[in-house]
This record gives C-alpha cells, structure tokens and sequence, in this order.
C-alpha cells in the first residue's frame, strides 16, 4: 500500500503532513471495506466482507462446467488438498456455479449489533469442563474473527433459526458392495433455548434458562420395521459437558435415562461420529484451535439440493461406483481453515482440519486424521439457499462421511427440512418421547 500511496502522490511534490493524511483517509476507507469494528453497524449489505471477507471470484473462472479428473489442475488452488482422492480416485464431479452472497436474518443482524464486542474468551489451557466464554447475549459474538477459537465460538452459535424439524434418510454405503442398510429419521429441535434471535421469548425461554440449557431435541427412527419408535430425548448444556437425556426402546417399552457421548462415540453405528453431526456437535472448550488459512475455495453453499424421497437418487449416485457420490452446485466461497487437535487424550481423531464460510459460519467440510497421523475421514455438508434470508437460514439439504481407510461411507439425503416453526416447548419431555416412540 505505501508504494501505491507513493506512486500517486509523489509526482504531484504534496507536503508530508498532506501525504500521511491521504494515507490515513485511504487506510479508514479500506478498515470500512473489510473489516469490522466495534460500533459499526452491520447491514444485510456489508454483512459478508465485514464479519468476514470477501470472496476472491478472480482467482478461476468458476461459474460454469464441472470439475472431473480430466481437468482437476485447473482447479486444484480452490479444493482443498484431500479433494484429489475424492475427485481423481472416486470420480466425483463438482457442478460450478456463480458466487452469492448470504446474510442471516434481520433478528439476527440486530442481536449481532446490539450485542457484538461484548463477548470475552476465557483461556482455561486444559480445563475441558470450565465455560470458556462469557458475556454473550445473542448473534455473532465475534465478527471479523482474529483467531481459531473465535471462529470456533462463531460456528458455535452461527445462524441455524431457533428452531427446526428434519426428516431425513441413513444410507450405509461400501464402495464394494454398495448400499448394505437403509433407515428414515425425523429429528425436531429448539437450537436456542438460549441466545434467540428470531422466535420470542427472546434471548431465553426462562425454564431452560432456569437449568442453564442451550438447546434440546428429539430423534426418533420412522423405518425400517425392527428399528422404529426407537428415539431419544438429549439436552446441551451451557457448560462443556456430555450432553444428558433419555432414550427409548421400543422393544423394552422402555425410556432409559442415559448421557450421549459426544467425545468421540459413533452415532448409530455409521462412519459418524456424534460431533461430526453438521460438522461438529462438541464444545470449542474440548479442542485447541488454529486459524491456518482465510482463502477463497469452491464449496456447496448454494447446493441446488432437491430434497425429498423420491430425488435420494438425484442426490447421491447410489447405483453407480463408489456408491456415494454426491451431485450438488459449487461456487466460489470465502473460508476460514481452522486446524482443530483434541484436548481430551482418548479422542479418536489425532487432528482436524475444519473448512468454515466466512458469511455463515458453517461448515461445509471436514477432513480427519487417526492416531497415526493417516487421513481418515472426508465430512461434506452441502446446504440450499434459504427461502427468504430476512427471517431464514440456509437449508440444510445433505451430508456425507467417507472413511478413506475403509472404503466406506455413510450418506444423508434430506426429505424436508423446516426451521423457525415456533415449535412448543412442552413437546420435549420424556413422557413425549415414549408417545412418539409408540
């Protein structure tokens, strides 16, 4: 910058003092182009290239075609390095798109703004059951992110709506031998007891408040015939623990209290672990994070997912090899990359690398490495616009884990997908759980 100020007003023989005061205007106009500061107010114009940045379209024409194994190079800057074995050796195909941004809600915008600044990381080294954030409200609690754990904190409480319903299929995928197990769930939540942003009471529902609950939730299976009614009831809390609930046994007419782990455990016994749900389900206190990189990648923010039963197969290529290879739109998004390494000492994944939109806050990709340093497992969530930013989130439209070690992968086709329903909070009792799993 000091060479371009130079070079335009050398010639013209300006003061010094003149000088440094067209470099102070120049370098103010930058701050308010790109980076945000205490007091600026957010808009659903700048929120992008404020809270993050802006998206370098520059970098390759991207907006039309397909990236496939014949031209993979050419694309090689904007994917990140482990897409060569999801492209060159399982032939998946990205179908390109132009760029578009994305803000979250008008409530949202004004939680951020309101409270934006206020929030305060508390660094407790080792200590993963100690709450290492405080005074925070509501909305994004750190634009403009400066660091690992504040992206972390940002996903944490990223845009999701306050509440949503999902209806959604399982597939249990061998690139050998194909499709080996099928279930259908519906899984229903309030996302924010807590921190509302949209739905009132707001920013809390006071019972949950009460006990300190950020988020709860049922799941339940819909088929296949020996698995269904099977459901459970689970809470989040505000501190770092295992999250507490009760599950449902149809077969034991049961409802068992039970703490889901959410430090590595398997959910359901698929490629999936409980946190790796839409990227992941665990509390930044249990991790170390380090920003590695703010750069510009082709991700599926505007997927062109069709949802539904009848498009699984329009979703993910089931018939063909490998299985599992997903069809959805990719564009030229802004991403933080976040090196992710865990704190509690049993945790099966050795490092992380976590693929965040700078506009959103969620994440689109994952990739995991095991105990010997091997990469492991590919995490892609791919999400459709939202039917109206104003008032709704992206659409959560499907996810895929491949485990690169064993040739298998575990797939997740949406059916539908509902948020900001103002779903009654009586519903999330245990005595609901055991009517649902009748």
């Amino acid at each position: 910058m000091s060479k371009l100020v130079s070079y335009i007003f050398k010639p013209a023989g300006l003061s010094l003092a003149l000088l440094l005061a067209c470099c102070c205007v120049l370098l103010i106009d930058t701050a308010s182009a790109g980076e945000w500061k205490p007091g600026q107010v957010l808009t659903t114009d700048n929120w992008g290239r404020m809270v993050g940045f802006a998206p370098d379209l520059k970098t390759v024409v991207a907006d039309k075609g397909n990236v496939k194994d014949s031209n993979y190079s050419q694309y090689a800057s904007v994917l990140p390095q482990s897409f060569e074995t999801l492209i060159k050796k399982y032939k998946m195909k990205l179908k390109l798109r132009p760029y578009e941004h994305i803000h979250p809600s008008l409530g949202y915008i004004e939680a951020t703004n309101k409270y934006a600044g206020k929030a305060t990381i508390i660094d407790n080294g080792n200590d993963v059951r100690k709450k290492g954030i405080t005074n925070y409200v509501a909305g994004l609690p750190f634009p403009d992110p400066k660091s690992g754990i504040e992206v972390a904190w940002n996903y944490q409480y990223s845009y999701n709506g306050d509440d949503g319903d999902l209806y959604y299929s399982v597939y249990w995928i061998s690139a050998a031998r194909g499709v080996e197990h099928f279930e259908e769930w519906r899984w229903y939540w309030i996302f924010r007891t807590m921190h509302r942003t949209d739905l009132d009471p707001r920013p809390h529902i006071p019972k949950f408040e009460e006990k300190k609950i950020q988020y709860t939730s049922i799941t339940y299976a819909l088929s296949p015939y020996d698995k269904r009614g099977f459901g459970a009831l689970y809470s989040r809390s505000e501190e770092p623990l295992d999250q507490q609930g009760h599950i449902y046994v149809p077969a034991m007419k049961r409802v068992l209290r039970n703490t889901f782990g959410t430090r590595g455990d398997t959910w359901n016994s698929t490629d999936l672990l409980y946190e790796d749900v839409r990227g992941f389900m665990g509390y930044p206190e249990w991790m170390n994070w380090k920003l590695v990189g703010k750069k510009t990648y082709l991700m599926p923010m505007h997927a062109g997912i069709q949802l539904g039963k009848e498009n699984i197969k329009k979703t993910f290529d089931l018939d063909n090899w490998p299985h599992w290879n997903p069809s959805m739109q990719w564009e030229l998004r802004p991403m933080y990359v976040v090196e992710v390494t865990p704190k509690l000492p049993d945790y099966p994944y050795s490092k992380m690398y976590i693929y965040y939109d700078a506009e959103t806050f969620l994440i689109t990709y994952k990739e995991t490495y095991d105990k010997k340093g091997q990469l492991w497992k590919l995490i892609l969530i791919g999400y459709n616009e939202s039917p109206d930013m104003e008032e709704s989130p992206p659409i959560y439209g499907a996810q895929l884990v491949v485990d690169v070690q064993a040739e298998h992968a575990t797939a997740f086709p949406v059916y539908d997908f509902k948020v900001n329903t103002n779903i009654n909070t009586d519903e999330f009792t245990e005595s609901n759980l055991r009517k649902r799993g009748r």
